[in-house]
Parts: structure tokens; C-alpha cells; sequence
């Protein structure tokens, strides 16, 4: 396990974005991967992100190690009124996460866009260019 954090965020359907973080494991080849393989459809993601804040990600939400359900913790996520004021709001993160994970409309059908935080072109990308 690694300590690389990251955020993991669904666009939902009233462009509203709900968003998670993830303590361990966040880099492309784990949570990325992971991601891309496991959650391509917009409900499954819906239903992870619901579960707020991740120790671990797995394989499905029931896999996930979820802080509120699993640890008796309270459930804490992120909400931003649109897509802009993320964007902002997680530009200069290097400091924070490693990696931004964000499932939305782009050209025109769902998919996982990501933010590599630390990087000089903070642009979100593709994720599976990125994992190809």
C-alpha cells in the first residue's frame, strides 16, 4: 500500500459533483486502473461516492473500504455546485492529493477524466489515454 491520496468525484446528473477522497493507493496504476476496469457505469460510481471518504478502493463499493460504514465514522464528501468551481477548487492540490479522478459528460458520453496534481499541465485527461 501506498500513502497516495487522491479524490475520486462523480458529475451528477444535475451537474452537481459529489466527490470522495481516497487515502491510500490513489496513484493511475491502482486507483486509476481500478477506476477504469471496475467503474464505467454512472450508478456504480454514483453508489461509491455516496459512501464517502475511502481508506481503500476495491474492486466494487462493497469491496471499498468506506470510513462511515466500515469504521463508524461520519460520513464526509464533498459537494460543489458545478464542474468550474472543481475545477478550481482542485487545481493546486499537489500539497494534498496525488491524483484527481472526476466520472463526467465529456464529448458527449460518461468517462473518467484525471488530474495528475503534481504535474505542470494540471489539465484533466483521459484516464485510459493515460493508463494505455
Amino acid at each position: 500500500m501506498t500513502d497516495k491520496q487522491s479524490m475520486i468525484a462523480v458529475q451528477e446528473k444535475d451537474n452537481t459533483i459529489t466527490s470522495l477522497l481516497l487515502d491510500r493507493d490513489g496513484e493511475l496504476a491502482k486507483a486509476g486502473k481500478t477506476l477504469l476496469d471496475h467503474y464505467q457505469d454512472y450508478e456504480r460510481v454514483l453508489s461509491l461516492v455516496n459512501l464517502g471518504d475511502l481508506k481503500t478502493l476495491g474492486d466494487s463499493p462493497e469491496k471499498s473500504y468506506a470510513y462511515a460504514r466500515d469504521g463508524h465514522d461520519d460520513l464526509i464528501k464533498e459537494n460543489y455546485p458545478d464542474i468550474e468551481v472543481f475545477d478550481r477548487a482542485t487545481d493546486f492540490q499537489d500539497d494534498y492529493l496525488d491524483y484527481c479522478y472526476l466520472y463526467c459528460k465529456f464529448e458527449g458520453e460518461f468517462m473518467w477524466l484525471v488530474r495528475d496534481c503534481s504535474a505542470d499541465d494540471r489539465q484533466f485527461k483521459p484516464l485510459k489515454d493515460l493508463l494505455k
